[in-house]
């Protein structure tokens, strides 16, 4: 019995650094957002910059909130932490962003290469998180 609050306590304790990660994490693709749309667009023309950067940014967001809210609602059955969730799930967000909003906004177009950098992004989350947890777990 001794041995199951044991578990339970560090599971609270992974998801709060789960939580924290995210919000980290998704502040940061945030302002490099801001950074890149209003510095690096206007003031250099690097293709990534210009077409894909806010892209891979959106994925790393994206799984980032989702992890805050499974963690603050109690669901923890719907964290993102294992690569292929993250994966689905920036494959499922990048097709509807890329293939159905295009048929109610009309500005917008649809772009196969955006799907990969929504994906990319999420990869990179997955990297940070993994990184980060086993860092933490040897100290």
């Amino acid at each position: 019995m001794g041995f199951e609050m044991f578990r339970t306590s560090y599971r609270v304790g992974k998801q709060s650094r789960i939580v924290q990660l995210s919000l980290l994490v998704g502040s940061l693709a945030f302002v490099l957002y801001i950074v890149n749309k209003t510095f690096f667009t206007k003031r250099y023309d690097w293709t990534f910059a210009h077409y894909y950067l806010n892209d891979v940014l959106a994925g790393i967001l994206i799984v980032a909130i989702v992890n805050v809210l499974a963690v603050l609602s109690h669901q923890r059955r719907l964290l993102l932490i294992s690569l292929i969730r993250i994966l689905v799930f920036t494959l499922a967000c990048g097709l509807f962003w890329e293939y159905v909003t295009p048929l109610y906004v009309t500005y917008s177009v649809w772009d196969p290469f955006d799907v990969l950098a929504y994906m990319f992004g999420g990869f990179c989350n997955w990297c940070i998180i993994r990184f980060e947890l086993r860092f933490t777990r040897r100290e």
